[in-house]
């Protein structure tokens, strides 16, 4: 529970002028390893072991300005900065999991060996990009794409006024021998669209979750991910027209490479109003139940209860969308008199960071059952989820 503080604390810390602050560090800790905790005069000290030594973490921010200069991104609008860092990093790694060296996980082995895991994939974007000036944060969790299911790292990086996922090691298709931008600048509900197009609407439950800290406030309100996926040069999600790279909105400290006259300055405080409007018009944003909900049980959404035995109804709330259920209800459409002692215990989380809806219940007699699950969201929408099944 100590170190689950110290990672949740840590998780929301953000100094934007360094690349060695509390957000690296977070990355580079070995939470497998033991740790010791000790306090005194109310100072708490944590000892822990991370994958990177300091040499190591000396080597690479001696290197990190080497490549910037070479990738010539100091005159580039911050989108092409995290376009051209996204490329570099997915051609410079081999992803690489048969070593048992701790470099594989850091910064210092991607650089420096030229391989690594997805958290050394993470880290090293995190390191090119606030060293580019680019607003970014790592994040822990889990995903499944076959090669790195467990367990799992990528990014969110700042453009305009909103957050978007980027994960370089599934973007980094060594077996196609290409660059993939699958993963590149994502909403909270377009992220695995493509995965999902492989592996069905509810196929998998180990899709990218972050953890707990990243995924609740106060780290989900400091970081707000957009919904759906970056436009280039235009409205996304609710998030008014922004020029790439503007300093004048949260979270962008980069220098756009266009000139602006007088006429130019006054169309685009016209073009600002119309997407004001427009975006008046569309700031709820309406969720599908597929955007919310990850998986059932019953797999299948059909059930049989035996007898007095106790069934349980189940709906998988994906993680990062947790926060954005307000209350659960149900309703017997179907076969009232056929069931008894219906519980609902609403929106659960269990020690693993998942998050499901329960409905138990006994049956009383035979016959058809048809039991509607109702998700009540923060912005008022309602979605709804009917199973159905049989009573012997």
């Amino acid at each position: 529970d100590d170190l689950d503080f110290f990672y949740s604390t840590m998780s929301i810390q953000d100094d934007p002028k360094t690349s060695d602050d509390a957000d690296y560090l977070i990355g580079t800790i070995d939470y497998s390893q033991g740790f010791s905790i000790t306090e005194d005069n109310g100072i708490v000290r944590f000892r822990l072991r991370y994958f990177e030594t300091k040499d190591q973490t000396d080597y690479v921010n001696e290197n990190v300005p080497r490549i910037l200069s070479d990738l010539g991104v100091s005159s580039m609008s911050n989108y092409d900065k995290v376009k051209t860092i996204h490329d570099y990093v997915c051609r410079l790694i081999t992803y690489d999991d048969s070593s048992e060296r701790d470099s594989i996980f850091c910064s210092y082995g991607a650089i420096h060996d030229k391989k690594a895991v997805c958290n050394g994939y993470a880290l090293c974007m995190y390191k090119l990009l606030v060293g580019a000036g680019v607003p970014c944060k790592y994040i822990g969790g889990v995903a499944g794409s076959g090669r790195d299911s467990g367990g799992h790292a990528w990014n969110i990086v700042c453009l305009g006024d909103k957050w978007y996922n980027l994960d370089a090691t599934f973007d980094d298709s060594e077996e196609y021998g290409e660059i993939s931008y699958d993963y590149f600048l994502k909403g909270s509900s377009d992220f695995d669209s493509d995965f999902e197009s492989y592996y069905g609407r509810y196929g998998s439950r180990d899709r990218h979750r972050m953890d707990a800290p990243f995924s609740r406030p106060p780290f989900s309100t400091a970081f707000p991910i957009a919904t759906t996926a970056f436009v280039k040069n235009g409205n996304n999600d609710i998030n008014q027209a922004v020029k790439i790279g503007n300093p004048s909105i949260s979270g962008n400290t980069g220098k756009n490479t266009e000139t602006d006259t007088g006429k130019d300055k006054d169309k685009d405080k016209d073009k600002d109003k119309d997407n004001e409007k427009d975006n008046d018009k569309t700031e709820t944003v309406k969720y599908s139940l597929s955007d919310i909900v990850e998986g059932m049980y019953p797999e299948t959404g059909t059930f049989t209860a035996w007898g007095r035995w106790e069934e349980e109804l189940q709906l998988f709330i994906r993680e990062d969308m947790a926060d954005l259920v307000e209350d659960v209800t149900y309703e017997v459409k179907k076969g009232k008199d056929c069931i008894k002692k219906i519980k609902n215990y609403g929106l659960l989380e269990d020690r693993d960071g998942e998050w499901f809806t329960s409905l138990t219940f006994k049956g009383k007699k035979s016959g058809k059952v048809k039991i509607k699950i109702t998700l009540k969201l923060t912005n008022g929408q309602k979605l709804s989820y009917v199973f159905k099944g049989n009573v012997r």
